[in-house]
C-alpha cells in the first residue's frame, strides 16, 4: 500500500490515485485512459432511529440518536436531537439541498477518519490542534494564523479561511469554507487532507481552490504536503460504459486532478456507499424527526401494520411512531405507551 520512499509527495496515497493505461494493450498514448484502482474500502451502513429506540435508553434528551452510522460494528451518532435543535436552518422541504449536503459531509468525514486511522501502522492522525484546543469550547477556535491568513473553526468541524483585507470584522474577510481538514503524519512527512463532499454535481473552480485554499494553507503550514479529497457519488467520477472492467475517470474530474498535480497537490476520489435514494430516505427521516421534536404535523414514510386489535405506524425507527389498541367492548381505539425492540444487534 505504501511506497518505500516516505519523502515522495505522491508516495503515501499513490495506490488510490488515478493511473493511466491502455485497455487495448497498445503501447501508444492514443488509447490511454485513466482509472482508479481502489476506493476507500470502508463498508459503512446507516440506521434510522427515533428517540424511543433502544439505542437511546439512558441517553440525555439532547444526545438521542436519530441517524446512526456503523462501520465494522462500531456505532457513530451521525445526527442527534441536539443537532436538530442547534441547526442553523429548519429541517423542512425547502432546505432539502442543505440537509442532504450536511448528511454527505458527516458521512464523508466519518469514513475518512476511519480510513486514515487504519491506513498504515506507520501513520497517525491528529496534531492540527495545539494544546490550547478545548473540545468543549471549539467553535471559533483559531487553528493557525500568519500575517495575511487565519484558519479557524467556524462551527465544528467545518473550517474557514480568513484573509486580511482591512474590511470586515477585525479587518479580515472569509475567502473559503471547508467540510474538514485531516492532519496525517507518516514518518517525517506531514500530509494535510482537505475534504470536499459533493452529491451528484461536481462543480469545482480549480483556480479558486489554488488561490483561496491551497495558497493560504501553504503559508499557514509551510512544511506540510497537501491532498485534495473529493468525496462524491460514483456517477460523478466514473464513465458508465464498462465501469466494472475499466473504472475510467470522467474528463472533468481528471482535469481537476491534472491541474492540482501540476501544482504539487495530490488528489483522491472517494465514492459514497449510499445511493441517491438512500440520501433521500435519510433526509426524509430527519425532516420527520425534526417535526416530531417541534410538535408539528408529519408525513410518515415507514410501514403501517393493521390487525383486528392493533394499528401500528412506524417512522423509520425501530420503535413505532404511534400504536393504537382497539377496545373490544366499545370499539374505540386508544393510544398505548411505545416500547422498543430488545436485544439490538
Amino acid at each position: 500500500m505504501i511506497k518505500d520512499n516516505p519523502d515522495d509527495v505522491y508516495a503515501i496515497f499513490s495506490d488510490f490515485e488515478p493511473v493511466g493505461w491502455n485497455p487495448d494493450d497498445g503501447d501508444d498514448d492514443c488509447g490511454l485512459i485513466y482509472s482508479l484502482r481502489r476506493d476507500h474500502g470502508v463498508n459503512g451502513t446507516y440506521r434510522l432511529h427515533n428517540p424511543n429506540d433502544e439505542i437511546n435508553d439512558n441517553r440525555p434528551s439532547l444526545d438521542k440518536i436519530v441517524l446512526e452510522y456503523r462501520i465494522c460494528h462500531i456505532s457513530y451518532p451521525l445526527f442527534t436531537t441536539g443537532d436538530m435543535l442547534r441547526s442553523g436552518y429548519m429541517f423542512e422541504p425547502g432546505a432539502e439541498g442543505n440537509l442532504i449536503g450536511n448528511i454527505a459531509e458527516r458521512i464523508s468525514r466519518r469514513i475518512t477518519k476511519y480510513w486514515l486511522k487504519h491506513y498504515s501502522q506507520h501513520g497517525k492522525t491528529g496534531g492540527i490542534f495545539d494544546r490550547r484546543f478545548n473540545p468543549k469550547d471549539r467553535d471559533d477556535f483559531v487553528i493557525a494564523h500568519s500575517g495575511e491568513y487565519i484558519l479557524k473553526i467556524m462551527k465544528y468541524p467545518n473550517c474557514i479561511i480568513l484573509k486580511k483585507t482591512g474590511r470586515g470584522k477585525f479587518g479580515y474577510e472569509s475567502i473559503k469554507e471547508r467540510d474538514g481538514l485531516f492532519d496525517y503524519r507518516y514518518f517525517l512527512q506531514r500530509q494535510i487532507l482537505v475534504l470536499e463532499s459533493k452529491v451528484e454535481k461536481v462543480a469545482i473552480n480549480v483556480d479558486d481552490l489554488l488561490k483561496n485554499l491551497f495558497k493560504p494553507l501553504r503559508e499557514l503550514f509551510p512544511h506540510a504536503r497537501f491532498t485534495y479529497l473529493l468525496f462524491t457519488d460514483k456517477n460523478s467520477i466514473y464513465q458508465r460504459k464498462n465501469f466494472s472492467r475499466r473504472r475510467q475517470i470522467k474528463y472533468f474530474p481528471m482535469r481537476i486532478y491534472r491541474h492540482l498535480y501540476n501544482e504539487g497537490i495530490s488528489m483522491l476520489f472517494f465514492s459514497f456507499n449510499e445511493s441517491r435514494d438512500d440520501f433521500e430516505r435519510m433526509k426524509d427521516h430527519l425532516i420527520t424527526q425534526y417535526r416530531v421534536l417541534h410538535k408539528m404535523g408529519v408525513a410518515l414514510h415507514g410501514k403501517t401494520v393493521i390487525t383486528d386489535k392493533e394499528l401500528i405506524v412506524f417512522d423509520g425507527g425501530e420503535t413505532p411512531h404511534l400504536k393504537l389498541v382497539k377496545d373490544n367492548s366499545t370499539g374505540l381505539w386508544r393510544e398505548v405507551k411505545l416500547t422498543h425492540k430488545k436485544n439490538r444487534k
